[in-house]
């Protein structure tokens, strides 16, 4: 196969260096002079103060393609959890799995698959988010009730881990919470809406002294679900919204050169969580797949049945968990100490301490495979059973995975600690920066769940957590299906040193180096008991106990070169190596439960432009080139010991290209449009047949299931290969005592992104869809400190997919995961 250009397509070297020429000329014109009366009534640009590099700088001046979003933007979008950011920002995607509590970040391609670490790293406040335990997605994320008094959020894009804590090849999310202020404000704000949405929120900043300033905030959230049930088990409606979160923040100026700075951050989230909607059975039979044999008549069953009783709409979903539960409590304690020891030399100390438990019990595949048993008993003839055998309670379960009553999905608690040196020498010349740092998350006690896994039985009597009064049957004796109870552990170790600086050569030109080593130590433990039945009679338990640990360590770093040929115009090129940690996957069988780390060289050419002629406006391009190396890929396959699950491979190698656009124009004072823009090709050019590891450690059913997420020549997963967004924002000329009333509009649109490997299922790639968001805005009430917003999301109701799960080749079937219809509402806000 002839190897693609370097450049994707429309986007090639040569169009590439000349989309930064055009965008750098923009600036470089000559243009008439204005008047004084011209440019004071021009609207000017606000400048964006952004964190990427450790310190607070202009967005402009940094060589890093980013987007960055205001507290503002995030309201007007009534965006509340990190699963919403992937919408207005292009080349960034989500899984949704497991909810969008549980949300993991995709960024220019770069994955976080189920079980392995973290891609795209999150950090609120500069501390890496916690950890969670790998058995199901949990942890590295923002969670709900982190999205409230923001200063901004922004989206680095590609390798970020000279400066950061944790090593991650696809980019960072930085929270960047707002500080305890000089002078008093507060405010309170109250929402409503349909779906019975109920939101308050209250933030007080208190300066005690001049030395000492409080900031106290408060959010609290309650939505209905927008998934029908339609079993009559357990809750009627399913992903509803439902959470507190607590900040508290406290600035100390000790003297004039020494200030403490701590936050703390709660959040306790408990909703009743998502299924995904069954809607397709495979055409394989159970000589080509033996799973299709207890789920093949199963599905179609369903499906039929739902049609039959009208029950197929497009939220309507099956779900036979009696106590569907997803909850989250997310505690994080962070300390930074600064001391300017001199007026160019300041030593930074940063200390964090957090918790996160979560439970998940959840119906993942939304089936209900009632008549199986029957159909299996009766040799597939009409009406046939086995007297006393068949319960109707009993379902087939595929992998339904409940909490356990003695022991939650992640109890984990983690510490950071960084110490950071910054200084300036050569009368600023020379900017930089060196540190040490380390973190480690480790388990608070045992954690995991139960699951009955290819299996029929009454699933409320797993729930009781009580093997004496589990009703299950298995025609197999064991031999394909089971009900584990799991008990696991997962302990992570990280450490680094960095350092990186600038140095201006020339007033327009400057070389920025940096450099990184990182250690990372991870260890699993699991320790499960296998529940069989000789049809309805349970056999002693098969235990077993489990370990497994994995270390890996890899220099990293970047060299960048900046130009300035004109005022407001910066192009820049830099190479960066980046590096993902290996890590264990405990939820695999025995022998294929570690993975090494996988690493990635970046080459990467930008500009980023400010001009004020004709119409004020910022343009900023970027295109880019990855190499993977070991790279890290999930493939999916059904175990007679732990069921439907993962495993992780390093596949070999990969190939990212691609480019982005962030672009501003203040059109008029009153209107102005955002245009966001990001083009990828992807494609994994090598990967070894792993079938027989998988075989070889699961045996032949787990050999025969097994699929890759992706297939050579294929592109990899959770890669859109086109994204954009364009906002527009029109401000009422009205009179100054009215207020300031605006309106805007989001255009979105995401393409097309890989689920599954083409060979493993039809359903591999999820289509693009389109959506419009909208807002209107009323400030300052009739003079009034008074706020309105009216929102609206999805404006076209559009029906479109999230995730698919691509288990036609394991399990004999696919389901779907769909995304929010149209919601509306209304904010009032008073400030004080």
């Amino acid at each position: 196969m002839q190897k693609p250009d370097k450049f994707p397509y429309k986007l090639n070297r040569v169009t590439a260096i000349a989309g930064i020429a055009a965008g750098t000329a923009i600036s470089a014109i000559s243009f008439p002079a204005l008047s004084q009366e011209q440019a004071a009534a021009r609207a000017t640009l606000e400048e964006v103060i952004v964190t990427a590099q450790r310190r607070a700088e202009s967005q402009q001046d940094v060589a890093i393609s980013m987007t960055v979003l205001s507290q503002e933007q995030l309201a007007n979008a009534n965006m509340t959890n990190s699963s919403d950011l992937a919408d207005y920002t292009p080349g960034l995607s989500i899984n949704n799995r497991f909810g969008p509590e549980n949300a993991s970040f995709s960024l220019r391609g770069f994955t976080k698959a189920l079980r392995t670490t973290a891609s795209v790293g999150v950090y609120f406040a500069e501390v890496a988010a916690p950890r969670g335990q790998n058995v199901q997605t949990s942890g590295d994320g923002a969670g709900p009730g982190t999205m409230f008094d923001l200063e901004n959020i922004q989206v680095l894009k590609g390798p970020q881990g000279t400066l950061f804590g944790r090593n991650t090849t696809g980019g960072a999310i930085l929270f960047v919470p707002r500080k305890p202020a000089d002078e008093f404000e507060a405010y309170v704000e109250f929402s409503a809406g349909d779906y019975n949405l109920r939101q308050q929120q209250a933030v007080i900043n208190l300066p005690i002294s001049e030395r000492f300033k409080l900031r106290l905030g408060l959010d609290i959230k309650e939505r209905d679900g927008h998934l029908n049930n339609i079993t009559g088990i357990g809750s009627d409606e399913l992903g509803n919204a439902d959470y507190t979160a607590l900040r508290a923040s406290a600035l100390f100026d000790v003297t004039d050169n020494i200030q403490n700075y701590t936050v703390i951050n709660y959040a306790d989230s408990e909703t009743y969580g998502t299924t995904s909607r069954l809607f397709d059975c495979t055409d394989e039979s159970p000589t080509q797949n033996p799973v299709v044999a207890f789920t093949g008549v199963g599905c179609q069953q369903q499906l039929q049945r739902q049609r039959d009783t009208g029950q197929d709409g497009w939220f309507d979903v099956v779900s036979t968990v009696s106590k569907p539960i997803a909850l989250i409590e997310d505690l994080r304690i962070i300390n930074k100490f600064s001391w300017d020891i001199t007026e160019t030399i300041t030593i930074n100390n940063i200390l964090a301490y957090s918790e996160l438990l979560t439970e998940n019990t959840s119906d993942i595949f939304g089936t209900q495979f009632t008549e199986t048993q029957a159909a299996l008993l009766g040799m597939g003839i009409p009406g046939a059973t086995v007297p006393g055998l068949v319960d109707p309670r009993r379902e087939f379960s595929p992998g339904i995975s409940l909490t356990s009553p003695d022991r939650p999905v992640t109890d984990q608690q983690g510490r950071v600690a960084e110490i950071q040196v910054q200084g300036l020498f050569f009368d600023g010349r020379l900017d930089w920066q060196a540190g040490l740092y380390y973190e480690d998350s480790l388990p608070n006690g045992v954690s995991g769940n139960d699951a009955a896994i290819l299996i029929s039985c009454d699933l409320s009597t797993i729930a009781t957590g009580d093997p004496n009064q589990y009703n299950c049957f298995d025609a197999t004796g064991g031999v394909l299906g089971s009900v584990s109870q799991i008990y696991n552990e997962t302990t992570y170790r990280n450490k680094a040193v960095y350092a990186q600086a600038t140095y201006d050569v020339l007033e327009w030109f400057s070389i920025t180096a940096g450099a990184r080593y990182t250690w990372d130590d991870t260890l699993g433990q699991i320790r499960f008991f296998r529940h069989t039945f000789a049809g309805t009679a349970r056999q002693a338990p098969i235990v077993a106990n489990e370990r497994a640990s994995q270390h890996s360590e890899a220099p990293t770093g970047l060299f960048e070169l900046q130009f300035r040929p004109w005022n407001d115009v910066m192009v820049y090129g830099k190479y960066v190596r980046g590096y993902r940690q290996g890590s264990v996957n405990m939820a695999a069988d025995f022998g294929i439960q570690t993975h090494d780390k996988e690493t990635v060289d970046t080459f990467e050419l930008g500009a980023k432009t400010t001009f004020s002629w004709p119409i004020p406006g910022r343009f900023n391009v970027s295109v880019f080139d990855n190499d993977f190396t070991d790279m890290q890929l999930q493939g999916g396959y059904v175990s007679p010991t732990k069921g439907p699950t993962t495993a992780i491979f390093n596949a070999g190698s990969a190939e990212i290209r691609g480019g982005e656009i962030e672009a501003y124009f203040q059109l008029t004072e009153d209107l102005s449009l955002a245009l966001s823009y990001s083009r990828l090709i992807t494609e994994l050019l090598e990967q070894d047949d792993n079938g027989d590891k998988v075989a070889a450690a699961g045996g032949p059913i787990a050999g025969a299931t097994y699929s890759s997420s992706a297939d050579v020549g294929e592109t990899l997963p959770f890669a859109q290969d086109k994204a954009y967004t364009a906002n527009v924002n029109y401000r009422l000329p009205l009179p100054h005592e009215i207020g300031m009333i605006s309106v805007g509009a989001t255009y979105i649109y995401t393409g097309a992104q890989r689920q599954s490997s083409g060979s493993s299922t039809p359903f591999d790639v999820l289509d693009p869809y389109s959506l419009i968001n909208a807002n209107i805005t009323w400030n300052d009430m009739f003079g009034v400190p008074l706020d309105l917003n009216f929102f609206v999301t999805n404006v076209q109701d559009k029906e479109y997919d999230v995730y698919l799960s691509g288990t036609d080749g394991s399990l004999g079937f696919t389901s779907r995961q769909m995304g929010l219809p149209r919601m509306y509402g209304a904010r009032l806000r008073y400030n004080f």
